[in-house]
C-alpha cells in the first residue's frame, strides 16, 4: 500500500468517506508502518469490534502519530477497550478524539494510563 512507503504525507482526513471495513484495515496496516503521518482522521467511518481491534495494533505500532480522530464511528465499548490497550503503550499520541462514542467509566480510566494525551 502506498501509505505505509509514504514520506511527504503528514495528514490523512479520512472523514465520513464510508470506508469498507476491508479500506480500513488497509489504511490501518499502512499507518502502522508509515513514519511521517502525524494526524489521522477517521471520523464518521464505523468502526466495528474487529477494525477496533486492528486500530489498537496500529497504535502499538506506529511511533509518529500525534492526532488520532475517531468521532462518530459507533465504537462500542469492547471496540473501545481494543483502542484503549494501544493507547495504553502509544508514547507519542497526543489527541485523541472520541467525541459521539459511548464510553464508559471503565474504558475513560484508560486514558488515564498515557501520560502524554492532552
Amino acid at each position: 500500500m502506498m501509505l505505509k512507503e509514504n514520506n511527504t504525507l503528514k495528514e490523512l482526513d479520512l472523514w465520513g468517506c464510508g470506508l469498507q471495513p476491508e479500506g480500513l484495515e488497509q489504511v490501518m496496516k499502512g499507518v502502522q508502518a508509515n513514519t511521517k503521518l502525524e494526524k489521522l482522521s477517521l471520523s464518521r467511518n464505523i468502526i466495528d469490534n474487529k477494525r477496533a481491534s486492528c486500530l489498537g495494533m496500529m497504535l502499538k505500532g506506529n511511533t509518529t502519530l500525534k492526532g488520532l480522530y475517531l468521532s462518530g464511528c459507533g465504537l462500542e465499548p469492547e471496540g473501545l477497550e481494543e483502542v484503549m490497550k494501544g493507547v495504553e503503550v502509544n508514547t507519542k499520541l497526543e489527541t485523541l478524539d472520541l467525541s459521539g462514542n459511548i464510553i464508559d467509566s471503565k474504558r475513560a480510566s484508560c486514558l488515564g494510563k498515557n501520560d502524554i494525551i492532552l
